[in-house]
């Protein structure tokens, strides 16, 4: 009896391992966009958190004077999964890192009554799908919220150059650009929730600082 064995040919092959990839691809992109969501909703988390302690802690307090990245972690206000344990600094130079990795910085701010009468939290290296993510969530501008608007634009500074966002009022809105832009409680293109439209040009960089500015 003669048994006739046909092999695959080589274009089949190539077909399967052409289809291979394809799916490949497809499965380390969507895996890549879910990380970036579920990071993007951890800064999110960071961010209420530290706001809430931070509120929480100073609510018998006239002002936000001494607040910065060392006190933050001395006075248990921001989550252990934020900072180095061994880091000993106690001051502003303490490193405190969001989901992305990037640098969080937290300050005191500048309001009409007062220069520590608020308090502004700094994220960086948040790219730019999730930079829209950020900017398009609601904050909740309502005055028991304490937000009295954010900073968003391209990363392009040195830690040290942040400093101008805490003298800044951040309170009134600023036009659209990609180079930052100032937006506030209210109604217009200018209100938190941002619209996508706008997101899109302000989070256009690959890496993105966003400035919450409560008080």
């Amino acid at each position: 009896m003669r048994i006739n064995e046909q092999g695959r040919s080589m274009i089949e092959m190539l077909g399967v391992l052409a289809i291979v990839g394809v799916l490949s691809v497809g499965g380390i992109a969507g895996y890549s966009k879910a990380m970036n969501k579920f990071k993007a909703n951890k800064v999110i988390d960071q961010i209420n958190m530290l706001s809430t302690n931070i509120r929480t802690m100073y609510s018998s307090q006239r002002s936000y004077a001494g607040l910065n990245n060392g006190t933050a972690v001395q006075l248990g206000l921001a989550p252990s999964e934020m900072y180095d344990a061994t880091d000993t600094a106690t001051d502003s130079t303490r490193s405190l890192t969001n989901a992305f990795a990037g640098n969080v910085y937290i300050r005191t701010g500048k309001t009409k009554g007062s220069d520590d009468g608020a308090y502004i939290i700094v994220v960086d290296g948040i790219p730019s799908a999730a930079c829209i993510t950020l900017v398009t969530t609601d904050w909740g501008g309502e005055s028991g919220s304490g937000l009295a608007g954010f900073y968003v634009g391209a990363q392009t500074k040195a830690a040290s150059q942040y400093d101008d966002l805490y003298t800044d009022d951040l309170d009134t809105a600023d036009a659209v650009a990609s180079t930052g832009t100032i937006i506030v409680p209210g109604a217009g293109d200018l209100a938190m929730p941002f619209t996508l439209t706008n997101a899109n040009l302000v989070c256009s960089a690959a890496n993105n600082v966003i400035a919450w500015k409560f008080q």
